[in-house]
Formats: structure tokens, C-alpha cells, sequence
């Protein structure tokens, strides 16, 4: 086998259960010669190296991309998942972002790929791919991936689109104690009302004691010297004698 018919690939389609299983679509895809040991094991099929074969076939064939739209996209949403699962996010970003190079209409598959970003530790990018979703006029998206984020937007400066986003999210989060006290810090830090969660109460005013007011200096004679010392008899708060009797007040 000279090079030129090693470098060929082979075409091998899944198994008809592992297409459904997948929801993939059944068509032939290609493996380079002595690759396809590699990835057709005993044990299953190693998806990731089917995907990388798929990315190489592609580069030398480009015109071929609508017809692996469907399948690899959906390959590498499988794909990214699990790795994002098993905490290789760098790995499950760089198979999302194959699956939108065929597939770019693919919100779901751009949320996750999001979230792979924030999981890096890449913010930045992770940021553009959430507004690009924002932007959008109907997106499906899970209620957890926007409270993490939510989260992002928070840390980054951002208290007002985090409060927007959350508050979409409120429907979903009835008794989620974490969430409520995630959207109150938002609100609060946008100059918002402070959030009530359900079930908690408004608290009542603090009510300051009233302090009486201190008596004027001749208020206070005046309230000493208002009894007459001779008859016992109330007089007027600024007379000078008794109008009873007489005597000096």
C-alpha cells in the first residue's frame, strides 16, 4: 500500500442501535486507514477520535461540511459533555467549538460551550458567548446554566445584567435558598429594592423612642411656684400673689 492509498480514509457507519441512542444521524464517516482499531474497540466507540477524524477529513474537504452538520455537531455536544463532566473543560471547549464551526445556529450547543469557557477559567470569552445568547430573541436554555451565568456577570462587574438574567430565571427557582440570596446580591449591588424571598417577611420599620422635650427655665418655675404655700389654692403659672388669699407666690 503505497502513501497516497494509506492517507485515504475509510468510511465506517454506526451501528444502527448507537445511532439512535446518540439521536445521531446515520451516515458514513471518515477514519484514515490503521485508525480504525483505534477507535472501534470491543468496548465501544471512542467518539472523541471519530470527531477528530471527522475535523481532519473536513480541512482537506470543506465543501462537505452541510453534510456532517447534523451528525457532527451532535457528536461534539456528546463529546464536550462528558469531558466537561470529568472536569477537562479546555477539552470540551475545543470539540464545542468544532460542533459550531458545522452548526453555528446551535444555541444549546453555544451554551454550553459558554459554560466549558467559564469552567476554563477563560471569562472573557466565556462573557461574548452569553451576550451573543442574550441577543438572541427565543433561547432554550437550562435555568443552571444562567444562574452560573449570572454569576460570572456578577464577578465581572456587571450587577445589572446578572439581575436581568436572574430574574428570568425566577419562575423556575421557587425554594432554592442559594438562588434568591444570588438575586438579592444582584439587586442590591444594582441599586435595586432588596428581594423578598418567598415566604419572607417585610420587616417592620425600626420606631425610635420619643424623647420628651426639656421644660423652658420659667416653664419649670412656673410649675413650682403655681400652689399657694398659705391656702393651698392653685394660681395662675405667672401671677405674683395668690389670687385667693393674697400671700407672695
Amino acid at each position: 500500500m503505497d502513501r497516497s492509498e494509506a492517507a485515504r480514509p475509510l468510511f465506517f457507519a454506526l451501528g444502527e442501535n448507537v445511532c439512535e441512542r446518540l439521536a445521531i444521524p446515520p451516515i458514513p464517516l471518515p477514519v484514515r486507514a490503521g485508525r480504525e482499531r483505534e477507535i472501534f474497540r470491543p468496548d465501544g466507540v471512542a467518539l472523541d477520535l471519530l470527531l477528530d477524524e471527522l475535523e481532519g477529513y473536513l480541512i482537506d474537504h470543506p465543501d462537505e461540511r452541510i453534510f456532517y452538520r447534523a451528525a457532527g455537531s451532535r457528536l461534539a455536544s456528546i463529546v464536550g459533555i462528558q469531558l466537561g463532566e470529568e472536569g477537562f473543560h479546555d477539552m470540551a471547549a475545543h470539540y464545542f467549538e468544532l460542533g459550531l464551526a458545522l452548526d453555528p445556529e446551535n444555541l444549546s450547543l453555544r451554551s454550553t460551550y459558554a459554560l466549558a469557557l467559564q469552567g476554563a477559567g477563560r471569562r472573557e470569552a466565556a462573557l461574548r458567548q452569553y451576550r451573543f445568547l442574550l441577543q438572541q430573541p427565543a433561547v432554550s436554555i437550562q435555568p443552571l446554566i444562567w444562574i452560573l451565568a449570572a454569576r460570572l456577570f456578577l464577578d465581572s462587574g456587571d450587577p445589572l445584567t446578572a439581575c436581568q438574567i436572574l430574574k428570568q430565571c425566577a419562575a423556575f427557582m421557587p425554594v432554592d435558598n442559594e438562588f434568591w440570596e444570588l438575586y438579592a446580591e444582584a439587586r442590591q449591588r444594582s441599586g435595586i429594592d432588596p428581594w423578598l424571598a418567598p415566604g419572607q417577611k417585610k420587616s417592620a420599620p425600626e420606631v425610635k423612642p420619643a424623647v420628651a422635650p426639656e421644660p423652658k427655665e420659667h416653664e419649670g418655675r412656673s410649675s413650682k411656684m403655681n400652689i399657694c404655700p398659705a391656702c393651698g389654692k392653685p394660681g395662675k403659672p405667672n401671677a405674683r400673689f395668690c389670687g385667693s388669699c393674697g400671700h407672695a407666690l
